[in-house]
């Protein structure tokens, strides 16, 4: 496995990883079983068809084709993946932006929107596995219209539907009036859907290549992957937790993992926090938010644990560096910005460990497709052993039916 994993100062000894070992490999056998409801994600990137890759490209291909900004609507697991993905790697060259929307209310955000395409071609994209998303499906009523206003009958050839498999409001609608439409399988639920359609269109029209996105994952989608110490993560997540380190807090020093982390926070948010149980997730983007967060981070209170991510040195070339020019801080000139932001987390890492915060670093060799696509492979197994070390179903999320029972219930007021 490319991933590294170094828990030399995460404050949990080998031998507590060594007795976690059997339990996090009796639940990953449960994942592979297939006798667990909503795995079916686990081994999706090993057996995701030549044919359905094949048309994700074409249809990805027209999208390029036609387009200069593709919108895509989707809320929680139906975006976040794949913006993570597109944060992290598209080019600027790629000659297209990909705007998400759908996962609010704002009339700002979609106003601005509108007026950010300005007269731009544009296709859009709608993802939701129920059908019924609430935010989602209100963004989309809106966007068909404007659609329509702008391209009138030939507006159909231009929309997309990611939607569940079973009968649903989307999928009908979508088949009354021929729109293009996909499926994500029931058996995959909407946070661990990045290798779905539902990850791997707007990834695929953002000019990446989804069959390195699916090679790094399906590089790790056999359990023998994850034998020996490849869930020690799992393991010393849930060792700290049981020691009062109640919140993760995720930490890069590249803006770009800004929705990385964001797709982090839902995994383990809602795979884990049920039944008065779970470690609360949290991202940091450095050095940014050392200017805010720095003075908690280092004397705070002692309730989190961190894990940082980390490019290896072989992965950061000069490829896409900066020299420092000579009118800056003396101590700085003959520098370049790589180096003066590897010195700051490393500066970070080191003061944090002095101050006997557990810090748990993660590296992989090289940001690209394939690498970042077996990191978000690592993470959604190293969750779900996670939450089932701790006793809870990774793949619900029945908290959250209470404040959509609520909402819907003050909008049926609106209209008595």
């Amino acid at each position: 496995m490319d991933i590294r994993v170094n828990l030399n100062y995460s404050g949990v000894d080998e031998e507590a990883i060594k007795n976690g070992r059997d339990a996090a490999a009796e639940k990953l056998r449960a994942l592979w079983s297939g006798e667990m409801e909503y795995t079916g994600w686990v081994d999706y990137p090993a057996r995701c068809s030549e044919e359905e890759i094949r048309r994700l490209e074409e249809t990805a291909d027209g999208i390029r084709g036609n387009s200069e900004v593709f919108l895509v609507l989707g809320a929680g697991g139906s975006f976040m993946g794949a913006k993570a993905v597109i944060d992290l790697l598209q080019s600027p060259d790629s000659g297209m932006e990909v705007i998400f929307a759908g996962y609010n209310f704002s009339a700002r955000y979609v106003m601005e929107i509108m007026r950010r395409v300005g007269d731009r071609d544009v296709s859009l994209c709608v993802i939701s596995k129920s059908g019924t998303t609430m935010e989602t499906l209100t963004a989309y009523s809106i966007f068909e219209k404007w659609m329509k206003e702008r391209y009138g009958s030939e507006a159909v050839s231009r929309i997309y539907v990611i939607t569940g498999e079973e009968s649903n409001y989307l999928r009908n609608k979508a088949e009354e009036e021929g729109i293009s439409c996909f499926s994500l399988e029931k058996n995959i639920g909407g946070r661990y859907s990045v290798f779905s359609p539902v990850g791997l269109l707007p990834i695929a029209v953002a000019g990446i290549s989804i069959r390195e996105f699916l090679n790094g994952g399906k590089a790790l989608a056999k359990a023998e992957a994850f034998e020996g110490d490849a869930l020690d993560y799992a393991i010393a997540r849930q060792e700290l937790y049981a020691r009062g380190r109640n919140v993760e807090v995720f930490e890069s020093f590249d803006p770009y993992f800004n929705y990385f982390g964001e797709w982090l926070k839902q995994l383990f948010g809602e795979s884990e926090g049920k039944e008065g149980k779970g470690i609360l997730p949290y991202t940091l983007i450095f050095s940014r938010d050392l200017h805010s967060m720095g003075q908690f981070l280092q004397q705070g209170h002692p309730c989190f644990f961190e894990t940082l991510f980390t490019l290896s040195e072989e992965g950061t070339g000069a490829a896409m560096d900066y020299p420092i020019p000579e009118t800056a801080l003396d101590y700085l000139v003959g520098k370049t910005l790589n180096q003066i932001n590897k010195c700051a987390e490393r500066g970070v890492f080191d003061a944090h460990v002095k101050a006997g915060i557990p810090v748990i670093e993660i590296s992989m060799p090289s940001q690209d497709a394939y690498h970042v696509g077996m990191l978000m492979y690592f993470f959604e197994v190293q969750c779900a052993v996670s939450a089932l070390l701790a006793e809870v179903c990774p793949f619900d999320q029945p908290g959250v039916e209470a404040y959509k029972r609520e909402t819907r219930a003050h909008i049926r007021e609106l209209a008595e």
